[in-house]
């Protein structure tokens, strides 16, 4: 890296070039003329060559005066380009863009949404990945991600609420016909139910009551990793199920599901987008969170 002072230096070279004088390029930097010619003197000692023939009058490049300008306009030239390119690329979004997205949520929801920006933006180079496990954005070289549920800090990522996840409790009539219909959430402890494979903590179903969060846990019947199948095994009455009600609402709306403990909404999970502090709101981040936030406004 050239320091600070030989730039200095080159600058009022080429601005002396320009003008053929040192006087007017002195006026042209807003520096005196003494500076002016001490800088260009000092890098001719630094090159170890006289870049100007000096008269009382006039200033003319030599030889290597010239060879040495148009080796600096050169330079010049390329960090405009350099400058122009990146003023380009900030105003169109380029470039790869990392994203995770959890597995049914980001097929059914979220990926789709970021797809469509491919069309609108060519240069964007999507590389989505679906998973529901926690992953470390920066250990993975992970541009974006959403998660559902509360974060348990962000460390050193930036972060914006996208929106919430609605859930239902709900269960298949046969099952309902031959176990009851629970009338409070304290019920369901005497119900078979469907619950998520993540541990102890997937047992336990979070309801609002009387305006406090009340915590109950299930007994699991079944334990499963997806959304999708646990919607299909209560559908096949295994049991009571909470899930999204994007997931449900189908089958709700055919009679395959029916709605139960509708008094006692379940504590809906927000979603969240995350991201590297290191990427700030670079475009192609900028409007990958725009149009997730544009998805999830009325979800």
């Amino acid at each position: 890296m050239l320091p600070g002072d030989h730039l200095s230096a080159i600058r009022a070279f080429m601005q002396a070039s320009r003008s053929s004088s040192f006087s007017e390029a002195a006026e042209r930097l807003g520096l005196s003329t003494s500076t002016v010619g001490k800088s260009v003197s000092r890098l001719e000692g630094r090159l170890g060559v006289r870049l100007f023939q000096r008269s009382t009058r006039h200033l003319a490049l030599t030889e290597e005066g010239r060879v040495f300008l148009d080796g600096c306009e050169r330079a010049v030239a390329e960090l405009a380009a350099a400058e122009a390119a990146l003023a380009s690329r900030m105003a169109d979004p380029a470039g790869r863009l990392r994203v995770s997205l959890p597995e049914l949520l980001g097929r059914r929801i979220a990926g789709p949404s970021l797809i469509a920006l491919a069309a609108d933006y060519p240069k964007l180079e999507l590389d989505i990945a679906f998973t529901n496990r926690l992953v470390d954005l920066v250990e993975e070289n992970i541009d974006l991600c959403v998660r559902v549920g509360e974060l348990a800090g962000g460390g050193d990522l930036m972060v914006r609420k996208l929106g919430v996840q609605r859930l239902t409790v709900c269960g298949a009539p046969d099952y309902l016909t031959k176990h009851g219909t629970p009338s409070r959430p304290a019920e369901l402890v005497a119900h078979h139910c469907v619950t998520q494979s993540r541990g102890p903590a997937a047992e336990t179903w979070r309801f609002a009551e009387s305006g406090k969060t009340k915590h109950i846990t299930v007994r699991s019947a079944l334990s499963i990793a997806d959304h999708a199948l646990m919607a299909d095994a209560a559908c096949r009455g295994h049991g009571l199920v909470q899930l999204p009600g994007w997931i449900v609402d189908d089958a709700i709306a055919e009679g395959r599901l029916v709605p139960v403990l509708e008094a006692f909404a379940p504590v809906p999970l927000p979603i969240y987008a995350l991201w590297p502090h290191r990427l700030g709101t670079t475009p192609r981040v900028r409007i990958a969170v725009d149009a997730l936030v544009d998805r999830f406004r009325d979800f």
